[in-house]
Order: C-alpha cells, then structure tokens, then sequence
C-alpha cells in the first residue's frame, strides 16, 4: 500500500523537477530561431519574472506557463486535484500570484507581456510564434529618431537631416572645441560620455530608431599609431556602441570610419567588428552573407567609399557600415537588399578644387619663404630616399583638374599636403607678425579653413537655407588650428547623405 507523501517530500521532488528549458520552451525556442528571432535572451535577472524570453530593447517578454504549474482554467482544474489538496492548491494559488504580481511589475515599466499555455505551444506552436514576430516586426513612421554618437561638429548628423526623413534626438561628443561649435550650429550642447553608464541608461530610456557614429579613428588610422583595439580609450569605443546597440536594439545604423580599419592587423580589427555585429548582435549588415558553415563572407574594399566619386574634388577613402535589424525585419527580406553601398552620386557641387577656392585670401595663409624653402628640401630628401612623403601643391599649373588630398585632423602635415599656387601682387616679400622670414615668392599658401569647411560640405552646401542664405559659421572664439581640426576630423556631408537615402531607400523596400 503506497503511503501518502508529506509536504517536505513533495517540496523535495518539486525542487527536481525540471523548470526551465522546459519541453514546450524548447519548441517555442526552435520556432523563433527557424524564423530567424535569434535575438531574445532567457531568464535574464533584473527583469520582474525572469521570462523565459525576453527581448529587452523591444521591452517584449515571453512566458511558457505549463498548464498544472501555472493554474490553467483554475476554477475547473483545481476540482479535479483528489491528491494532497492541502499542498497542491495553496501551491499553485501562489503561482497564480506572482505571476498577477509579475504582470503587473512588467506592464508598469512598459513591457508587452504574452503567456502562453502549455497546451497552446503544443497545439498552436505556430500562432504563439505569429503573435510575438507581429509585436517585433512593427515598423515605426518617419521621420526616422537618430542618435549621434561620437558626433564631432555634426556633420553625420546634418548628412541625414537633409534628407528629410531623419531628425535627431540625441548626440555624445566629448571634445570641448567640437561640443561648442556643434552647440553653435544646433543650438544642442552634446556633451555627453559615451562610455559612461549614465549615458547608456539615457540612450535606454530614449526612443530612436538609427544609430549614427563616427567613431574614433586615431587608432587604425595610417596617421595615428596604429593600436587599434589595444587602445582602450579609443580603439574600445566601438564595444561601448556595440553594448549601446544590443541593449537598445536601432532599427538601423551606420558606421564611419578611415580606410585603414579594413586592413588594420591584417583585417583581423575589422573581422571582429563584423562578427560583433553579425553574429552577436543579430544585425544584417549591407556586403556581409554568410556561408553554409557560418562563415562570414565580404570583400573589404566593398566598404570604403571616396568622396571624389560624390562630387567633392577631395580624395578621402574612408569606410562605410550600414546594417538593418533581423528582430525588426525578416531575413527574407533583407537577403533582397543591395548587395553593395552607393558607389557615387550624380551631383556634383564644383568642377574641381580650382572652382572652390577662394579669392583674395589674407596674406597670413601665405607660407614664409623660410618654411617653404625647408618643405622643399624635406621633400628632396625623402624623394631620394624612395618616399612620397613632402608637401604637394594640389592645384599646380600642370594639373588639369585638380583634388584635394585627404584633409587630416592633426594640423600642420594636413595642410602641407594641400599647399595651393595662387600668385597674387604685393605678397611676395611681405612681413608678417609671427612669421620668421618674408613671404615666399612662389606664390604658395595653405587652403583656409573655409576652403576645408567647403571640401567636407559645411560651407555652401549643409547650412543653406531657403533664401540662399549660408548659415554656417564657427564661434568666434574658436580658434583656427581648431577649425582645420574639426574640418579634418569630420565627415564629408554630401557622402552622408547618399548613404542616408540608401538606408531610406532600403527601409522602404523592407517594409513593403
């Protein structure tokens, strides 16, 4: 004759009993991941219930409540329990509680819940699936919320803004100079740490659906040292927006970045950041497929666009990374989007750098002979040496249509790459306070600070209002070492919009 259990024998054998990748959480699980919803993590802490999946970003939370456990039809079912119905219906009463308790925690901090019965996984598996890929996939209207991280002066920003589609509701920048000249044209201050705790949980509580970000690029520049990841104030930023990305889940972003990051560490650097964003944050990024095997299959050169090719008479490689959400959209869909980014736009704002320069420029950008005299002779040196290095005049007599190099963020090397022949009369031997000797008579000046604001599309393109009137301008008290900075540091802002009508053109065939 079988004895009765006590209640410590029945507590006991519960505490074996299997509660969590559960027989029905396990199919539920194979649906999703069939369907490509991969992204969901499982009894997180820190989330009332721990639900059994749970999508964070989305504030989705998914339960698989077996039908005894969790008091399916209650009412009925508890008359149907004949054995220990003093343990059992207190029991499951206490479940019914908490999960009342659970509901009501989850729906006050915003979260959509779905509990699914057992019997309705089992039966049903496929409208259980239907209803939670429905709550992912919706679609927000534009104009598209845009973050702007790592944001420099704005240029990323505005490249979107003039579309008309994107608006922006935050940015983060830390660089005093650049943070005042972004307020100047924004009326927004940017100040804001990236890195920091704080500003996570202000981008969590924030609504947007793009993720903008120029990230550092002194590390894997040719320029810089090239540390890479190995610098932890820089070279890390890019983890700081991979965490920002999976805790907040952007419909889409964009990635900018030096050419060299493609090849930095024999393109070891840019295999993690692709398979950062790929196969650890579930994004589908434009010029990525996978193998059979899971093989990450792209062709570096793939992402680096110049601006020549998009009517700025500067040559500036630099790489491009655009990726779309499979939590939002399906990866049938997203398997029919362009394979490769814009190669160039048919809008082209000058002829060549000549049709950009200015006139009558003061005598101050004109080079001392001294200096010059040494430029040339460094230049000789290196050239016997087999270098290329030295000054270049960008735009001597010989050269047809003539282009800028690369504008560069470090100062003085940057503008002797882009010397610029304009002879004019009366400067030629001049003195000038803080120059050691005359000016040459060559001819020779460095390019202005509006020349570069021209070549990156600051000045008479981003800015122009409706009047015709161009509204960009510095602070006063920003200093011109600082302006040929945050030129050279920025982006090329006819670039950036191309690749904001790209990711326009993209969402609209996504949501077809």
């Amino acid at each position: 004759m079988a004895h009765k259990k006590t209640a410590d024998q029945i507590s006991y054998n519960m505490s074996r009993v299997k509660n969590k990748h559960t027989s029905i959480e396990e199919k539920l699980e194979s649906e999703l991941v069939r369907r490509g919803l991969t992204t969901f993590v499982k009894n997180r802490k820190g989330i009332p219930g721990r639900p059994d999946f749970a999508f964070p970003a989305r504030k989705i939370a998914v339960f698989c409540d077996g039908d005894f456990w969790h008091g399916y039809n209650w009412k009925v079912s508890k008359e149907t329990i004949h054995s220990n119905r003093d343990f059992w219906i207190p029991k499951i009463e206490k479940n019914i509680a908490r999960d009342t308790r659970v509901n009501a925690a989850l729906e006050e901090q915003g979260w959509h819940i779905f509990r699914f019965w057992g019997h309705d996984i089992k039966k049903n598996l496929s409208q259980c699936a239907d209803m939670v890929e429905a709550a992912l996939r919706i679609v927000p209207e534009q104009p598209y919320r845009t973050i702007d991280l790592c944001a420099g002066i704005g240029g990323i920003r505005r490249g979107f803004e003039l579309t008309g589609w994107f608006q922006n509701v935050l940015s983060a920048e830390v660089d005093k100079y650049a943070c005042k000249t972004y307020q100047h044209l924004f009326r927004e201050n940017p100040y804001n740490d990236l890195t920091t705790d704080d500003f996570k949980a202000l981008v969590a509580a924030t609504q947007y659906e793009v993720l903008l970000a120029g990230f550092p690029c002194q590390t894997f520049s040719r320029v810089g040292k090239e540390e890479g990841f190995e610098n932890e104030l820089k070279g890390q930023i890019f983890f700081h927006i991979a965490e920002i990305m999976r805790e907040t889940r952007p419909m889409a972003f964009l990635l900018e970045n030096v050419d060299r990051l493609v090849t930095h560490n024999d393109g070891k650097t840019f295999r993690v950041i692709l398979d950062t964003l790929v196969n650890q944050l579930g994004y589908h990024v434009v010029g990525v497929e996978k193998s059979d095997a899971g093989e990450l299959l792209y062709d570096p050169k793939q992402f680096i666009r110049n601006s020549r090719d998009f009517g700025m008479p500067q040559n500036r490689p630099r790489t491009y990374i655009i990726g779309f959400d499979t939590e939002r959209f399906p990866v049938e869909k997203l398997k029919l989007l362009p394979k490769e980014l814009p190669l160039r736009c048919d809008n082209h704002l000058y002829e060549d750098l000549n049709d950009l320069l200015d006139e009558d420029v003061e005598a101050k950008y004109y080079m001392a002979s001294g200096y010059f005299e040494t430029l040339v002779k460094h230049r000789a040196r290196q050239e016997k040496k087999g270098y290329g290095f030295g000054y270049r005049i960008v735009n001597a007599p010989s050269i047809e249509h003539p282009v800028a190099n690369t504008l560069l963020a470090t100062g003085g090397s940057g503008r002797e790459r882009n010397l610029i022949y304009d002879p004019r009369e009366g400067i030629a031997g001049l003195m000038i306070p803080g120059k050691k000797t005359p000016l040459n008579d060559k001819g020779i000046r460095v390019m202005t600070p509006a020349e570069w604001g021209k070549l990156q599309g600051f000045i008479n393109y981003a800015f122009i209002e409706e009047d015709g009137t161009d509204r960009f301008s510095f602070p006063d008290d920003v200093p011109n070492v600082q302006r040929y900075k945050q030129f050279g540091n920025s982006v090329t802002i006819p670039v950036i919009r191309e690749m904001a009508l790209f990711i326009v053109n993209c969402i609209n065939q996504l949501r077809a």
